[in-house]
């Protein structure tokens, strides 16, 4: 549960500090081949680190997220954190990690978490990108 609220956070600090472009978020078909492992490269166009959520106590800073697509239908994600405590300015390391299962239709892969949250989302993968839709942000990654 404690991964759902940090990705929707990420999702909604994004969404808020985006650019103002009113292109529609959309997928290319993808490719047949998506099995892979793939590292986040930009979120919504901001590369990393980037802040990922902030409170009054403080400051998660997403540095790198690696996204795991397997022959077996199965998909894995692990997200690492750099947090700063606003107070005395330590920093401690978090990883937190997700999983699930995913099926390809209408060319687009359609991704089910079971493990680490319950939200679907859509992808697709066109040569060595990978492009996730997860609650109104675009992601795309690289293998």
């Amino acid at each position: 549960m404690r991964r759902l609220s940090v990705v929707l956070s990420v999702v909604a600090l994004l969404a808020c500090s985006g650019d103002d472009s009113t292109d529609e978020l959309t997928l290319p078909p993808t490719d047949a081949n998506i099995v892979g492992t793939f590292s986040l490269t930009t979120s919504n166009g901001r590369p990393l680190p980037f802040v990922a959520r902030l409170t009054v106590d403080e400051e998660w800073d997403l540095v790198s997220d690696q996204f795991t697509i397997s022959a077996d239908n199965t998909w894995s994600e692990t997200t690492n954190y750099s947090i700063k405590a606003l107070a005395t300015g330590a920093v401690t390391a978090q990883s937190s990690q997700a999983s699930g299962t995913y099926s390809v239709s209408n060319k687009q892969i359609n991704f089910v978490m079971t493990a680490g949250g319950n939200t679907p989302f859509t992808g697709a993968v066109a040569g060595n990108i990978l492009a996730l839709l997860y609650g109104g942000g675009h992601f795309l990654y690289s293998r």
